[in-house]
């Protein structure tokens, strides 16, 4: 049974999805299987509360889904492209969501004091971890879903303090699967 703010917010997708250039997928299973069940296991491996920051959030992934399950998050969402950024607000609206969105790159924003770091396919983690790292609170968290065949990153101020699976099922088309990557900072 799906929560009924993910059944909206995939309904969402899948009706500005051609519009606004969102995804290919154009069925709501699919859809589940490929980036709402990937954000549901990030939600297992973070803090209940806190400023979450999702970097390059397009359509939302994995920062909506996150912002649904977990009610006492803030989300902080950096989308650098106006039309997505304004698709993020209507959503953010229409949830009823607590959160933020900014059209602008993230390197060009104030510190934003966040507790959670979260992002999808914006570039590699070592990368992500650094544009994150000014915008961290000490004690802040990173949760990245990675490739299996990814290396750990070792960036300053970043310490890995996990690794998890994600079911190979959970991401069509994705036969190797992914693995979720948990930092700490420092």
């Amino acid at each position: 049974m799906w929560n009924k703010g993910i059944e909206i917010y995939v309904q969402e997708v899948l009706k500005f999805r051609r519009a606004l250039n969102l995804t290919s997928i154009d069925n709501k299973d699919v859809f589940f299987a490929r980036f709402i069940e990937p954000s549901l296991a990030m939600a297992k491996r973070m803090p209940e509360k806190g400023r979450l920051l999702d970097v390059g959030s397009g359509m939302g992934i994995p920062g909506v889904p996150l912002l649904i399950v977990r009610p006492y998050l803030v989300g902080v969402l950096v989308e650098r492209r106006k039309k997505r950024a304004e698709f993020l607000r209507h959503l953010v609206r229409i949830l009823k969501l607590d959160a933020e969105v900014y059209d602008a790159d993230i390197n060009h924003l104030p510190r934003l004091h966040v507790d959670i770091c979260v992002a999808r396919a914006v570039t590699n983690e070592g990368r992500l971890l650094e544009m994150c790292g000014p915008h961290a609170n000490q004690g802040a968290v990173a949760v990245l879903p990675v490739p299996y065949a990814s290396e750990c990153a070792h960036v300053a101020g970043w310490s890995m303090t996990g690794e998890y699976s994600v079911p190979v099922g959970s991401s069509p088309g994705d036969s190797k699967g992914q693995i979720i990557r948990c930092y700490h900072y420092d």
